[in-house]
């Protein structure tokens, strides 16, 4: 075959900007190539404005509250700053409510300077520590009173007794000895003894026991009709149990008798001696071996009484 023949269908045509001739090959062999790299910016740039349209809403809502939160934040610093600061907030009164104990002057003296001074601008904690510093300080709160009073509300240790522990401290109803007794401060309460001051310092939790036992003594002969109306002038707590002293002189040992039942028999007992006409110095109750035995101590000797 000719070259001739091989290439006569291919079509001659003439170049556009002259006579020359040349070669040309069907269309379908050489089409254009599309750029790739302006499809996949062409297709991005309509993902990303697809999404922003779709979140826009929700967009502008967040900055719409984030400005909100930051004006508002400015705002409550602003008037904050111009509350601690401005003379319209000094404090110009102190109350003191629920003390009887506690002075105003030594208020005064614990809490510092307090008048004059910026209500808002006042450190509730710090004063609320430096009062409770007061021995009969049980608790304290200090709150605000708009627009220029500082409200303290004290509540005090009750005394219930006294023990002895080298020195008299006086003990609220919680068994804590809250502060050592003065002289002043005289008072007709039973006194507990029988707790050591190591004890009281090294084993607090097991002495405050002893001391809740003795009262809880005190409680129950306070409702006992064998009583008869008089009071203890001291409750002695060992390790053998308790012993009851009364205003009158007369000791009772309960040993580790519970409570109520011996007080119980404590008032046959006293019925019996004055059916006798006999006074008893000592009434025994305490007695392991035998419970219902009694052992009693007159001021004309002694007798048992089973």
């Amino acid at each position: 075959m000719s070259a001739t023949a091989c290439y006569s269908h291919i079509a001659v045509v003439r170049n556009l900007r002259g006579g020359e001739t040349g070669l040309t090959m069907p269309g379908s062999m050489f089409r254009p190539r599309k750029n790739r790299r302006k499809v996949d910016l062409a297709r991005k740039t309509g993902e990303v404005k697809a999404t922003v349209k779709h979140h826009a809403p929700s967009m502008l809502k967040a900055l719409a509250a984030t400005a909100l939160s930051v004006g508002l934040g400015y705002g409550a610093f602003q008037g904050w700053t111009w509350a601690t600061t401005t003379a319209r907030f000094a404090v110009r009164t102190v109350k003191v409510v629920g003390n009887s104990r506690v002075t105003p002057a030594q208020v005064a003296r614990l809490g510092g300077p307090m008048v004059g001074v910026n209500l808002f601008a006042t450190d509730l904690g710090s004063l609320e520590r430096a009062l409770a510093a007061h021995p009969w300080v049980k608790s304290v709160r200090v709150n605000r009173g708009l627009p220029e009073t500082l409200i303290i509300s004290v509540v005090e240790h009750e005394p219930v007794a006294l023990v002895s522990v080298s020195d008299l401290y006086l003990v609220n109803a919680d068994g804590e000895p809250f502060k050592r007794a003065q002289p002043n401060e005289a008072m007709d309460l039973p006194l507990i003894t029988g707790i050591e001051r190591d004890a009281l310092v090294a084993r607090r939790d097991e002495a405050r026991s002893s001391i809740r036992l003795a009262l809880s003594a005190v409680e129950a002969w306070g409702r006992s009709p064998a009583s008869k109306g008089l009071g203890l002038s001291e409750v002695n707590v060992s390790d053998s149990g308790l012993t009851l002293v009364t205003t009158a002189g007369q000791e009772i040992v309960l040993g580790d008798a519970a409570l109520e039942p011996a007080l119980a028999r404590l008032g046959r007992i006293r019925r019996e001696l004055s059916a006798r006409q006999l006074t008893a110095e000592v009434i025994r109750l305490d007695n392991r071996t035998r419970p219902d035995w009694v052992a009693v101590q007159t001021s004309k000797g002694n007798g048992r009484t089973p």
